[in-house]
């Protein structure tokens, strides 16, 4: 296995099965036993290309870090399909993205960073989409000369605090890529907290394009 001999005792250990446990009937585990099981026989066949659809579906945190370890170690092609972007991220070195009408992107960065990098782009098309609506408004009132106090208090503040959702948005990602992190404060709870900080990011950003597209507006 891997290019190494191992007695059936080892190799059922890295399964996290313990000796007594080669003695028993497969109809007498448990549904992910049975899993472990699968997963340990496919492991000890000579495959040079793998095709895997969902594959984290239905496993819990210890089965995915034993499918993480060996399909990293595996020396063929492996080929998935997943809406898991923490597998993703371990295992993908080439992305296939479908974006529909028959249009597929490829990308060689994370498929965390990629999605990232859409939706900062979706929000500056959103932005320029605004920004164009607004020309089209001729108002014949009379403008103020430059931001409010509030406003340019407000504008001085943001990139500090965008700069710290950054930050804690890094830290909660890289706390999710670690068994011993995750484990301690929850993985339910990180991912929604995650979720919260992602959505007050992009508002923060979005915040920060609309007072300088003011001020710049006001100025000239």
């Amino acid at each position: 296995v891997r290019g190494r001999n191992m007695h059936v005792y080892g190799y059922l250990r890295e399964f996290l099965f313990p000796p007594e446990y080669l003695t028993k009937k497969i109809g007498v585990l448990s549904g992910g036993e049975k899993t472990r099981v699968a997963l340990a026989l496919l492991f000890t066949k000579d495959f040079d290309v793998l095709i895997l659809d969902e594959p984290t579906n239905d496993l819990d945190i210890p089965t995915i870090n034993i499918l993480e370890e060996y399909l990293i170690d595996f020396n063929g092609s492996v080929i998935l399909v997943s809406h898991d972007r923490y597998f993703v991220d371990k295992i993908a070195k080439k992305l296939f993205i479908f974006k529909g009408d028959g249009i597929i992107e490829e990308s060689y960065i994370p498929y965390t960073e990629y999605l990232e990098i859409e939706k900062e782009l979706k929000l500056l098309e959103e932005l320029d989409t605004k920004k164009e609506k607004t020309e089209k408004k001729v108002k014949k009132t009379k403008k103020q000369k430059k931001l409010s106090y509030k406003e340019q208090k407000e504008l001085e503040e943001l990139p500090k605090l965008i700069e710290e959702l950054e930050l804690t948005i890094a830290e909660i990602e890289e706390c999710l890529t670690n068994p011993e992190c995750y484990n301690e404060k929850g993985l339910t709870t990180l991912s929604a907290e995650l979720e919260e900080i992602k959505k007050l990011y992009e508002e923060k950003v979005e915040r920060y394009l609309e007072l300088e597209e003011k001020k710049e507006e006001l100025e000239n």
